[in-house]
């Protein structure tokens, strides 16, 4: 006891509080909260069923009031009963009589534009009623309204009076609301008592269930915590229980074995997911070796158009030379009047000069586009191996890309590898259009030039800068660019429209400055 008192003495100087208390335990936090959300329930229900109940006991009041008034009306035959004083009064003691929540029945009949008071258990004259409640009376309405005198509530009622099927005037009832209230005033005490004697028995039960089925299981495994702690991670918690805390208790036995495999695990995980992002710079390093390889073609194509161009210019302009060289040779052997060695030698030049001509030949051939190489194709799918190829390009730039492609078209009599060259060129021209970001839309669909030409129209639209109408005149022309020097030869859409040409089809080009550019590539289906 001594011993007890001094350590309080030495914590009290040592500044702790002799009345901290400890925190309240699990079982306490949850044994409060499940009696908390219980009493709550029993509240809530309890007032919703009071409320209920009061609204219940005050209409079945106010439906006894009216079924008195049709009881009243109903005995009333002819207007000699209705000025029949004694003959009401007589039904209205009886009423207040049997019925003793009944305080008051007036009757009344209609009287110029207000009423007069035939018969009254107050031996009232006026009756408060407003013009507005007569003129609804007259209208066979009843009219009953819940009012409070500062001493009780009550219900005061308003009713038509028939004579036959006549309106003749009106019955006034006030039923009193005590019996409610006194019924209610009962009740309420009854649920406050069943309320407590719930919560309890609540409250023991639950203590009980705690005590057995959680605070021992927890103590266990809280010792056995402790232990491994300590270094015994061999032991096992004895599991007494198949419900969470026998699935706890059980967890924390296979704890450690599991730490390896989780390791081994997110080894695997780590292993797999460096393995597809592999995967994936792999397939991108691909997609941009066949990026790199289709513009590499791509230039290669312009540098042959160019190359066939200056080659048919100097043809032209070589070969005119050549032929009167050659016409004036021939003239010369045939005048025959040459010495053997000068006639030798005009051969020789004869010879040479048609081994240049030829020489300018092959190197046309060589220079001049392919014929393309026509085999059924689907327009779409084309378009869609040119996206692939540009859409790391598309997303560097924060382009936008939107697809209006007509499923279901038909095939069409194309190359396509040279119809690929053709969009990809187009698209290029649209992203160096766009430098700054924008939408790219790419569509197909069928549309008719003539009642006899069908074609399958690809539509490449841009929102860049766009081009003025004399641009646009000379965009198809030859070695025209507006691209800054060393950035383009000015071939590309001549190279396109060339190709497009030998399908058969026509390049339409749309642009206003300032609004985008439009290419349209008609090919024939």
């Amino acid at each position: 006891m001594f011993s007890f008192l001094k350590k309080k003495i030495e914590n009290i100087k040592k500044g702790e509080s002799p009345f901290r208390q400890r925190p309240l335990g699990l079982q306490t936090r949850i044994t409060i909260l499940v009696a908390l959300i219980v009493v709550s329930v029993l509240v809530l229900f309890s007032y919703l069923e009071f409320r209920l109940t009061e609204h219940a006991h005050r209409e079945l009041l106010r439906e006894r009031a009216i079924y008195i008034i049709r009881e009243i009306d109903s005995k009333i035959y002819s207007v000699k009963d209705l000025e029949n004083k004694s003959f009401l009064e007589e039904e209205i003691a009886g009423w207040l009589y049997t019925r003793p929540s009944i305080k008051s029945i007036d009757i009344f009949v209609f009287h110029k534009n207000s009423y007069k008071v035939q018969a009254s258990s107050a031996e009232r004259v006026d009756l408060g009623i407003t013009h507005r409640d007569l003129e609804s009376i007259k209208l066979d309405r009843i009219i009953s309204a819940l009012k409070n005198d500062g001493e009780e509530s009550y219900w005061e009622i308003l009713a038509p009076l028939h004579v036959g099927r006549k309106i003749v005037g009106g019955l006034k009832v006030i039923v009193s609301l005590e019996e409610a209230q006194e019924f209610l005033g009962k009740k309420k005490t009854r649920t406050i008592v069943f309320t407590l004697a719930s919560v309890a028995v609540l409250i023991l039960i639950l203590t009980l269930f705690f005590s057995r089925a959680i605070n021992r299981p927890i103590q266990r495994l809280v010792q056995a915590m402790s232990q491994a702690e300590e270094g015994k991670l061999k032991l096992e918690v004895p599991i007494n229980s198949r419900d969470e805390l026998g699935l706890l208790s059980d967890h924390f036995n296979r704890m450690l074995a599991r730490i390896s495999q989780f390791n081994e695990e997110l080894t695997r995980r780590v292993e797999e997911a460096t393995k597809e992002l592999a995967q994936r710079n792999e397939e991108l390093r691909i997609a941009n070796e066949s990026l790199f390889q289709a513009q590499r073609k791509l230039v290669q194509a312009e540098k042959l158009s160019a190359l066939g161009h200056m080659a048919a210019t100097m043809a032209h302009e070589i070969g005119t030379p050549l032929n009167s060289i050659s016409g004036y040779i021939q003239l010369m052997l045939m005048e025959g009047n040459h010495s053997e060695v000068m006639t030798r030698r005009l051969k020789i030049i004869e010879s040479q000069l048609d081994r240049l001509t030829q020489t300018i030949r092959n190197l046309l051939n060589s220079t001049r586009q392919p014929a393309p190489k026509l085999e059924p194709l689907d327009i779409n799918q084309v378009l869609e191996e040119v996206i692939n190829l540009t859409q790391p390009g598309l997303t560097s730039r924060g382009i936008l890309l939107v697809r209006e492609m007509t499923a279901g078209l038909p095939y069409i009599q194309g190359d396509p590898m040279l119809l690929q060259q053709v969009f990809l060129n187009l698209i290029n021209n649209a992203l160096d259009a766009m430098s700054t970001g924008g939408t790219l839309t790419i569509g197909t669909k069928i549309t008719s030039l003539s009642e006899e030409a069908r074609y399958i129209e690809v539509v490449v639209a841009d929102t860049g800068v766009g081009m003025s109408e004399e641009v646009r005149k000379k965009a198809t022309e030859p070695f025209f660019t507006t691209k800054e020097p060393g950035k383009g030869a000015g071939l590309g859409l001549a190279i396109c429209d060339e190709i497009i040409r030998s399908h058969g089809g026509k390049l339409l080009v749309e642009s206003a400055l300032g609004k985008g550019s439009t290419m349209r590539v008609m090919l024939p289906i």
